[in-house]
Parts: structure tokens; C-alpha cells; sequence
């Protein structure tokens, strides 16, 4: 299987998830790390956009193809078994994080699929990077720099 992720050059063959533990996120808390993939290219694409708009003048975003072992059974998440507004902004996350925390801590899967919240119907895959399949999991390819098509920036920063 194959999942992608959209980096800052120095940080793209990092897939400890210290980026995620450090800051927290949609489905960790601070402190618990976590490596954030999705699907397709495309979704990484939009990931990217709606959390790094202020990073897009920067050269030096890479885009990494991460082959992801045969994981065990794949813990997996619709929107429909969520708690009510699991997709809203930052701040109403505790729910979603405890979900994420929960994962990581017991251990059992390697790969959680949680619905995105930016593109409806498709699948961020997030990694644990303290279960023992993490070693098998590796960057295939990267493409460097990753550019974004000049329509979608103006659109981006147009609006902000």
C-alpha cells in the first residue's frame, strides 16, 4: 500500500511523527506522536494547503510516496462513527485526539483510516510510529520540489 505526504524538504525522510507530537493535531495531543499521510497525492495536496498556506512561498516543500508494509488489520474510521462535529476547526478536537491517543497507546494496528475533514468521502491514513511494522515502512520516491500550479497559490493567497 501506498500513502503520501507533503513535507518541508528537511523534514520529509522524518516518519517518527515528533512533527505531530510536538504540536498536536486533529487525532493527537501534544506529545503523543503521530505520522500524518493520506490516500492520493491530491488529498496531500489539499492537507497540506489548508494547514501550510503561510509555507507555500518557501521552494522547499517535497512530496514523499511512503510504501507501508502489508500493516495488520486496518483500524478504520467513517465519519458516521465520529462524535458530532469531529471535522470543525482546531479547538473541538478532544474527542478525535483521545480516539488517535487511544490508537497509538494500545498498539494492536499500525495504520489508523480516519475520514478527512477537508475533502468529504476521502482518507487520511495516520501511522504509529512506535509499532513494530514501522520499520518496514519506507520512502519509495519523492518528487523535489513539489510545486504547487500557480493557480492554486493565487487562489490560496488571495484570500487571506
Amino acid at each position: 500500500m501506498f500513502v503520501y505526504r507533503i513535507s518541508k524538504k528537511s523534514y520529509i525522510n522524518d516518519l517518527s511523527g515528533i512533527g505531530a507530537g510536538l504540536y498536536g493535531g486533529r487525532w493527537n495531543p501534544k506529545g503523543v506522536n503521530m505520522v500524518y499521510t493520506s490516500s492520493s497525492i491530491a488529498l496531500a495536496s489539499l492537507e497540506y494547503l489548508v494547514h501550510n498556506y503561510h509555507l507555500l512561498s518557501t521552494a522547499d516543500i517535497c512530496l514523499a510516496k511512503i510504501e507501508v508494509g502489508s500493516p495488520s488489520p486496518i483500524l478504520e474510521y467513517q465519519a458516521n462513527e465520529l462524535p458530532e462535529n469531529w471535522n470543525l476547526q482546531l479547538g473541538s478536537q478532544d474527542a478525535t485526539q483521545q480516539i488517535g491517543r487511544d490508537f497509538i497507546l494500545n498498539g494492536i494496528d499500525y495504520v489508523m483510516k480516519v475520514p478527512s475533514a477537508v475533502v468529504p468521502g476521502e482518507f487520511n491514513l495516520l501511522l504509529n510510529p512506535y509499532h513494530s511494522r514501522h520499520v518496514q515502512t519506507k520512502i519509495k520516491e519523492k518528487i523535489d520540489p513539489f510545486v504547487f500550479d500557480k493557480r492554486i497559490l493565487d487562489l490560496v493567497t488571495n484570500n487571506n
